[in-house]
């Protein structure tokens, strides 16, 4: 009887590998395939008023000769290129227009319980702040715009009555 012999395991390993050596590998290849899409968005108007602080005249006194000042800032941001407006209405003082604001106290006498008052675009109180409306008095810039509201209250007013509780409320609306 003939004893077959094995190959030993060494050589098995060299003619694995003599084997994979002799084969025409290639790189692995992943291949690929590509689409494109559009991404819009329609950018609508659109603007954002801060709440101004009150405006406090502090003390008034009717025979001080010159008016007495206050201010108050606030802002608007608005999308680049909006138009807009910003209007000051006439307050809650009975009688009251945009030209003469009343400041009203519950505790002076009637008839002697308001106090007469302005309110301006500039510091030389010479630009009535109106109630406008219209639309196109600003343009947004995309960035915040910084306002000042100057407020004045004329000398001589004597027959407002003494108090501490002279008051209005102001709206302020924002067109665009």
């Amino acid at each position: 009887m003939r004893l077959r012999t094995l190959p030993s395991r060494h050589f098995l390993g060299i003619a694995a590998v003599a084997a994979l050596a002799a084969l025409d590998l290639q790189p692995a290849h992943a291949l690929t395939a590509t689409a494109t899409f559009q991404v819009t968005a329609t950018v609508l108007k659109a603007c954002a008023v801060s709440t101004p602080a009150t405006l406090a005249f502090g003390a008034y006194t009717p025979s001080t000769p010159t008016p007495t000042t206050g201010t108050t800032t606030f802002n608007v941001t608005c999308t680049v290129g909006t138009a807009y407006s910003v209007g000051l209405n006439a307050g809650t003082g009975t009688g009251a227009s945009v030209t003469n604001r009343l400041m009203t106290s519950a505790t002076a006498a009637v008839g002697n319980n308001t106090l007469g008052y302005g309110l301006f675009k500039d510091s030389g109180y010479a630009t009535n702040w109106d109630n406008s409306v219209s639309a196109s008095d600003y343009t947004g810039t995309g960035s915040t715009q910084p306002f000042t509201i100057y407020g004045a209250i004329p000398a001589g007013q004597y027959a407002a009555g003494p108090a501490t509780d002279y008051a209005d409320t102001i709206v302020l609306l924002l067109t665009y």
